[in-house]
């Protein structure tokens, strides 16, 4: 812009005339900036109008979009099943919730099953009323009920628990959780006075507490009235029962006509340490078991209580499952169990608690040789395992399974327990119908694997085998056994190669398979071999295993993958074991503070 002014005129004193055109100036400048700020504050408002609209346009195209969007277009029937999903997965106001969303929401959540969780806090305020109208919108479906509570009076429970009842009818799951065993008791006392039956029960879960130092329980220690309120007559088709507490129960309290039982225990104080004789008195009363899962606490005060007398035995003639985890010296339990139709075994401990380790070879050989049906050999026996009972609802036992051969276990793991070579001979020689292995955190031998080596080898069914941890197996052990059973025509042809993974399947012969009996003819070929975490396992291996198999990496279910549920292959592991080792010998009181700091 070119100067208003001569220059000359800052260079010496200014005239009247000067002073007068310079303000005549600033008023002219100070009009403009003051017509610009108008324009910019018209501006302004134009674009605050056209904003205004936007939002008018996109509210528009949200309305139009809301009309065809997936949410719209679902079904009633699905939209129920995920409102369904989210009450079973514990948002247990989604019924609620969801009718406020939409018409449509609204009418999909009045399908019955969507109110069929029934989650009853008997500490809320307006638990009685909230029950009564869950129950009604659900009208004639099945419920599944859960009932929380802290500490509540008597008659309160006494009210709920006689609610619920007069809808037992429809009852599928009954599910309680209290930190009181004595309500528990005022809750399950409730269902035999009620006089009703549950006809469609089949799932229950305990879980609560026992307070020694609480004059509240009358000296109970137990859920005493579990077999009562669940009797065959009242739940006949219940099949099972899911119990956890912090220390496991002294008489037996389950209903004689369970099929799967989960017990679970945390702790084994002084004043009710952990007995096997307590948990061979429980198993004795439930002879109909087909699945048990026993979890008993690691970290506890009291030493486990062996039995005394050897010649005690527990016999459950229709198990096919068993799990055992806790502390090593509980698996001294298998020494006075036998199972003749047992399928699947699960023995998992911890090895981070070396100091309790024990050796196990005894317990389990003596199981596995008392559980196979040759070794029941009067006839008393058999006519008494061939009369037990078996529910219309099951399919009846496999007659096969109580000939005279060996025990019929076709999956062993053992998880963080280890045997001696010797050991694992004795037990691999015992298992001619075993088809799946698992050992994590083994010392397994390259020799001691070769007795499963070869068309004549032990263990002829067996198709997978599972290595985790393993730090003295070598790659080549591997390579050796995946080749020595491998059908004549397939072990000349190593050609054939795909990718490389973790887990490597074999796609084997199924004539060979099917060629042989069971127990007699050439060995199976291997199907399936996973080496996790096993350092002598090297890419060359994996390579050469790659020549010999088909290849792929297979993920599990979390539940058949017990690793997944612990995070125990990962760094976390290692921390665990530092603070458990550090743990032992400590007092209780020191070992709460850990946890505390921790």
């Amino acid at each position: 812009m070119a100067p208003l002014f001569d220059l000359s005129v800052y260079r010496g004193e200014p005239t009247p005339e000067d002073i007068a055109a310079a303000n005549a100036q600033v008023h002219q400048h100070e009009r403009a900036i003051t017509s610009i700020h108008a324009r910019i504050a018209a501006l302004l408002a134009d674009v605050a109008r056209l904003r205004v609209v936007e939002a008018q346009h996109n509210e528009a195209i949200r309305t139009c979009k809301g009309v065809t969007t997936l949410a719209r277009r679902i079904p009633d029937e699905l939209l129920a099943q995920i409102f369904e999903q989210c009450v079973a997965d514990g948002w247990t106001r989604a019924p609620v919730v969801v009718s406020a969303v939409c018409s449509a929401w609204r009418r999909a959540a009045r399908a019955p099953r969507v109110w069929s969780h029934v989650y009853v806090n008997c500490s809320s305020p307006d638990a009685l009323a909230r029950t009564r109208y869950w129950v009604t919108m659900a009208r004639a479906a099945p419920l599944d009920v859960t009932l929380v509570s802290v500490w509540n009076p008597t008659w309160q429970l006494e009210e709920l628990m006689d609610l619920l009842l007069q809808h037992a009818g429809r009852w599928r799951t009954l599910a309680i959780e209290s930190t009181s065993l004595y309500q528990v008791n005022v809750l399950l006392a409730r269902i035999p006075l009620a006089r009703t039956r549950a006809p469609g029960l089949r799932e229950v879960s305990i879980q609560t507490e026992v307070h020694f130092d609480e004059t509240v329980d009358d000296g109970a220690t137990d859920v005493v009235g579990l077999a009562d309120a669940l009797s065959p007559i009242i739940a006949p088709a219940l099949t099972t029962l899911r119990y956890f507490a912090n220390v496991a129960p002294r008489t037996p309290i389950f209903p004689a006509h369970l099929q799967h039982l989960t017990l679970s225990a945390t702790e084994s104080p002084l004043a009710h340490p952990l007995s096997a004789r307590d948990l061979l008195a429980t198993l004795a009363g439930v002879p109909q078991l087909r699945s048990l899962t026993l979890s008993m606490p690691l970290e506890y005060e009291h030493p486990y209580l062996l039995w005394p007398d050897l010649a005690r035995t527990v016999v459950l003639p229709l198990l096919t499952s068993l799990t055992m985890y806790g502390p090593t010296d509980l698996n001294e339990l298998l020494f006075h169990l036998r199972a003749p139709r047992i399928k699947r075994l699960h023995l998992r401990s911890l090895e981070d608690l070396g100091y309790r380790q024990q050796p196990i070879a005894p317990s389990l050989l003596r199981f596995l040789a008392r559980s196979a049906p040759s070794s029941f050999t009067e006839e008393s026996d058999l006519a008494a395992l061939d009369s037990s009972p078996s529910p219309s609802t099951q399919e009846p036992p496999d007659a096969a399974d109580l000939g005279t051969g060996a025990v019929p276990l076709e999956l062993l793991e053992l998880h963080d327990i280890d045997l001696a070579p010797e050991a694992f001979a004795s037990a691999f020689r015992a298992l001619p119908h075993l088809r799946e292995l698992r050992l994590h955190e083994s010392s397994i031998s390259d020799g001691t694997l070769r007795v499963l080596h070869g068309p004549h080898g032990f263990c002829p069914r067996l198709t997978r085998v599972d290595f985790r941890w393993c730090g003295h197996l070598g790659g080549k052990a591997l390579v050796e056994l995946v080749r020595s059973r491998l059908p004549r025509a397939e072990a000349q042809d190593e050609d054939s190669t795909a990718g490389i993974g973790i887990e490597v399947l074999h796609s084997g012969s199924a004539a060979a398979s099917a060629s042989a009996g069971e127990g007699s003819g050439p060995a199976d070929p291997i199907e399936e071999v996973a080496a996790i975490n096993c350092c002598f396992v090297e890419e060359q291996d994996v390579l050469e295993l790659a020549r010999l198999t088909t290849c792929r990496v297979l993920m599990r279910e979390a539940d058949e993958d017990y690793c997944r549920t612990r995070d125990c292959c990962g760094n976390v592991r290692y921390r665990t074991r530092l603070r458990l080792r550090h743990m032992v010998g400590m007092s209780a009181e020191e070992r709460a503070r850990m946890r505390l700091v921790v």
